[in-house]
């Protein structure tokens, strides 16, 4: 009789594990989306835009006090070959400095020599190194005059 019982209960549990393993993917998949959520929301961003961007097809936008910046590169930067940098931002605003810093692997800092050419324009070139890394990230560092955080604008290259 009490393998009957067994048996009864085993049946029971077999047939619920469907809903049981969806229940637990939706409440994991719930929990997921709202830690990311709440990450979003402390890290002071406005409309996917903040402090920080990533370059994609050479350009990258970011704020500096809510007003839109942009970057370009001339073209995708590449070890060892001359690249320049455009940037526009707010006209009452100056770049103090630049340089640039390896992400995954120490590569010094490589300074990028910038110009005001005006109307909050900036334009300048850099250089990067080789490295051994066959994918490197790197990030860019402005330092804008009065203002106490940097500005990064992140990009990669490849070997």
């Amino acid at each position: 009789m009490l393998k009957n019982h067994n048996n009864k209960r085993s049946k029971f549990l077999h047939s619920q594990l469907p809903l049981v393993a969806i229940i637990v993917v939706a409440a994991c998949v719930y929990l997921a989306h709202e830690f990311q959520s709440s990450a979003l929301r402390d890290a002071n961003v406005i409309n996917g835009i903040g402090k920080s961007c990533n370059f994609v097809n050479e350009a990258c936008e970011f704020l500096i006090d809510e007003k839109l910046s942009i970057a370009t590169f001339s073209s995708t930067p590449l070890p060892e070959e001359s690249v320049t940098l455009k940037i526009l931002i707010p006209e009452d605003h100056e770049i103090e400095s630049a340089w640039i810093e390896g992400v995954n692997m120490y590569m010094g800092k490589i300074p990028v020599l910038l110009e005001n050419n005006g109307n909050g324009e900036w334009s300048g070139w850099f250089m990067l190194g080789s490295c051994s890394e066959p994918l490197m990230k790197w990030q860019l560092r402005l330092n804008i005059k009065d203002k106490e955080s940097p500005n990064y604008l992140y990009f990669v290259t490849q070997n």
